[in-house]
């Protein structure tokens, strides 16, 4: 197939159906991630101020709802053609977009357990290609020091349910290892792109920094897959003047999306 854009499709495409994940690098430029970021501060702040200390993925470890507004919807990320041919071939070319929050982890945080996210399966013990990704890109350099994700490679496939239930049992928790066990630790720079299926297992690490770790995440999934964000979000949130300005493309990726006038 060649390069599109700059990236190697093909070989991206080998990457996520073996490891679950896969990563653009260099795919945004930093002018645009710190303008994104500038933005998001507020957004962010006032939510985690709401929220408190102990939110539901653990202390001081916030999932964030990110507004359908810009900069944050930004076709030259969402439609950059080396990712739209990504997700066309992996998701199918009707892939929609459905959700779009973030993962931050404050100073002060610790391991998460090891875990899934989403819809697992349609039938219990029968794995699937992907149903749902998160296409998610962070807004600094992501590294050790400030709680980069780790990822155990190969485990979308796993449908063992009785594996499912504590998985800290099975890797270990915390910074102990059970087992001859590989995790990928996915240290970003800014400006990067990862698309990740969340079936693969994988955790938060502790931010030991000084400094806020924002990444957002764009929920791309197939047309048909209930979503009960979707369902319960009954207001209009994607502003008429964004939408009208977006291609064809980008409003069949959004077309699951309430205008607001």
């Amino acid at each position: 197939m060649g390069l599109t854009a700059g990236y190697d499709i093909d070989q991206k495409m080998q990457e996520w159906r073996i490891n679950g994940f896969v990563v653009f690098e260099d795919m945004i430029s930093h002018e645009k991630i710190d303008r994104i970021r500038e933005a998001w501060i507020p957004v962010r702040d006032e939510d985690i101020e709401r929220q408190g200390d102990y939110p539901f993925r653990g202390f001081r470890r916030y999932n964030v709802r990110v507004p359908f507004t810009r900069p944050f919807v930004d076709p030259e990320i969402f439609e950059h053609p080396a990712l739209v041919a990504f997700l066309d071939r992996a998701m199918g070319p009707d892939y929609v977009w459905s959700h779009f929050d973030s993962n931050i982890p404050l100073p002060g945080t610790d391991y998460q357990t090891w875990h899934r996210d989403g819809q697992v399966a349609l039938y219990p013990g029968v794995k699937t290609p992907a149903l749902a990704v998160g296409v998610k890109f962070p807004l600094v350099d992501t590294n050790e020091e400030n709680g980069s994700f780790e990822v155990m490679p190969g485990t979308q496939y796993i449908a063992d349910e009785d594996l499912l239930t504590d998985l800290d049992n099975v890797f270990g928790a915390g910074a102990d290892r059970i087992g001859t066990y590989y995790p990928t630790r996915l240290n970003l720079k800014k400006g990067s792109l990862w698309v990740q299926d969340g079936r693969a297992f994988h955790r938060g690490t502790p931010n030991r920094s000084d400094e806020v770790r924002d990444e957002l995440c764009m929920g791309m999934c197939k047309p048909w897959l209930f979503s009960g964000w979707q369902h319960e979000f009954t207001e209009g949130h994607l502003p008429r003047e964004l939408w009208e300005s977006l291609s064809d493309h980008g409003k069949q990726v959004l077309r699951w999306q309430r205008i607001r006038d």
